[in-house]
């Protein structure tokens, strides 16, 4: 008796193992057979008509075509699936063996492809979204190498030899504009430094002695405006600035102003005939001797005032140019005009040859070849310099790509693309901003550069990369996430919604990825709503058909 019960929970055991399995290799469409063949052809016999293209089409959800290539599902494909999918007016007004609507039957809703899911369990474990319209798109595939943008790098050099003195910079340190790097110390710098300051001394005597030249002057153009008026006036003030031309003035004033009185006296000595016609002639003469002096030393004056104000001011121009080149240099060695303005100030006999080497640019040191104590040469790179903000990836773009991409640069367009590192699994943004000129004669391929910003960081030159160009074809094309296409028996489709709580399921073709996106050339609704995670829900309820359920039991 014990043994006839342990027979039949074994018998039990076994049937129920069976079940289970059977019922598993149904969901996942492995196995079919019996009556429920038939229910699923009810459902499955538009996609059987559809022939292998449909099938090539679903692999696209998640296998993309070949970088540039067309798509491989024709329109005539397209037309197949549309065709395939049951008529909505028709469904709705068809009735089961239950003698109700089939959308109705609980039963039989399925043999249409249609589920009914209460809002509750939606909302709780699926994800809605609505079909979305975006261009249709072109992908190239490339891979490349992120390098330094060579725009952004600069190599700091000393501008003169020297020794090294002190290292105030290290690999890796983020520098700013003007940071100082490091100090050497330079006989060079010094003799400029030297340079400078006896030209700046040279250039404040110079037009010291321009002021005194203009004063000077100044003052024997009043008096020389004097004596035309009066020629035997003497110099009205001591005070004023003459120079030698004082003394000659005044003996020449005092001659002429003596010369005259004797001049007048033996006049009138004449007209009284107290003195002869010689003596007359005599002083007169000497008047006008001294006369023609006092106007001959004017005119050397005027001659030599402007002479005098004409050298003072050359001196001082070229006093002036020897201060400016002595400027100049020390501008060369790396000196702004603060740093020059405190070259005369600084007392420091020590540190009087010793230069500082300053940072020419923002950015990262990625190169120091600086020791303290060495000595260092103008030809030699000291640090490097780069800014890592915005880095290079170099592309190898087969020649077969390059009609595409050249097409769509011709129009206007600037190619985006994505940039994706095995060290992370965010990609990164960029644009293709130049196409080589030249094809590579062993790889055949051309070089294309992408421009990118490194965010935080992270890209690091060097590093191996992969890139997707999306180019625009014109057209318009709809995207759904790829989690919303299932496939079954190797037809692709998606749950759309219909009515109320009533779900469809609707066979697509569908065409390239684009990301997590996949396009759908054919089977959905423009303005759609679809379930984009936790479709399995809804699959397994129309694939009853597979478990032998339905109207036939």
């Amino acid at each position: 008796m014990n043994t006839h019960k342990g027979t039949r929970h074994a018998v039990t055991a076994l049937a129920v193992f069976a079940t289970i399995t059977l019922v598993l290799l149904w969901l996942t469409g492995t196995f079919s057979g019996g009556r429920a063949e038939a229910a699923a052809a009810k459902v499955e016999a538009p996609q059987e008509d559809s022939g292998p293209g449909e099938a090539q089409c679903a692999d696209v959800a998640h296998s993309p075509p070949p970088s540039g290539q067309p798509d491989a599902c024709s329109p005539a494909e397209g037309v197949a699936v549309a065709q395939a999918n049951p008529n909505l007016k028709e469904i709705e007004t068809k009735k089961c063996e239950h003698d109700i609507r089939q959308i109705d039957c609980d039963e039989c809703r399925y043999e249409l492809g249609v589920v009914k899911v209460q809002p509750s369990v939606l909302q709780a474990l699926t994800r809605i979204v609505k079909v979305e319209q975006s261009e249709a798109l072109t992908k190239l595939q490339w891979t490349g190498q992120v390098q330094f943008d060579q725009t952004r790098m600069v190599d700091v050099l000393p501008v003169a030899p020297g020794k090294v003195v002190a290292v105030q910079a290290r690999l890796g340190q983020q520098v700013r504009q003007g940071d100082v790097l490091a100090v050497i110390r330079s006989s060079e710098f010094g003799e400029a430094k030297a340079t400078y300051l006896e030209a700046l001394a040279a250039a404040e005597i110079a037009t010291r002695e321009k002021e005194r030249q203009a004063i000077i002057s100044a003052a024997l153009e009043k008096l020389l405006a004097a004596l035309e008026t009066n020629p035997t006036a003497p110099p009205t003030s001591r005070n004023e600035p003459l120079g030698e031309w004082r003394a000659k003035l005044v003996g020449a004033a005092a001659r002429l102003q003596q010369a005259r009185i004797v001049a007048e006296r033996e006049q009138a000595l004449l007209d009284k005939q107290a003195s002869s016609q010689a003596e007359y002639e005599t002083a007169q003469r000497e008047f006008q001797t001294a006369q023609a002096d006092s106007m001959a030393l004017v005119e050397e004056i005027h001659l030599n005032l402007n002479l005098d104000r004409l050298k003072a001011q050359n001196a001082a121009r070229l006093a002036e140019a020897k201060s400016n080149a002595a400027r100049q240099r020390l501008h060369l060695f790396g000196l702004d005009d603060p740093a020059i303005q405190t070259v005369s100030q600084t007392n420091d006999n020590g540190r009087f040859a010793e230069l500082e080497i300053r940072a020419p640019r923002a950015g990262t040191i990625t190169a120091q070849n600086i020791t303290e104590g060495n000595r260092v040469e103008p030809t030699q790179s000291l640090y490097t310099i780069a800014d890592l903000s915005n880095l290079w990836v170099w592309c190898n773009l087969y020649e077969r790509d390059l009609a595409a991409l050249h097409a769509s640069m011709a129009q206007g367009h600037t190619p985006r693309a994505t940039v994706r590192v095995p060290a992370f699994e965010q990609p990164f943004g960029g644009v293709v901003d130049l196409v080589g000129s030249t094809v590579d004669e062993t790889t055949r391929t051309i070089k294309v550069r992408v421009q990118l910003q490194n965010q935080g960081g992270m890209l690091k030159p060097g590093m191996f990369a992969s890139v997707d160009v999306d180019l625009p074809t014109g057209g318009q094309v709809s995207l759904v996430p790829r989690s919303a296409v299932l496939t079954d028996q190797g037809q692709s489709f998606a749950f759309q919604h219909w009515k109320d709580d009533f779900w469809l399921r609707r066979n697509v073709q569908v065409g390239k990825v684009q990301g997590d996106r996949v396009e759908i050339l054919a089977g959905l609704d423009p303005d759609a709503r679809v379930v984009a995670s936790g479709a399995f829900l809804l699959k397994s309820d129309v694939l009853k058909a597979k478990m032998g359920a339905g109207c036939a039991d």
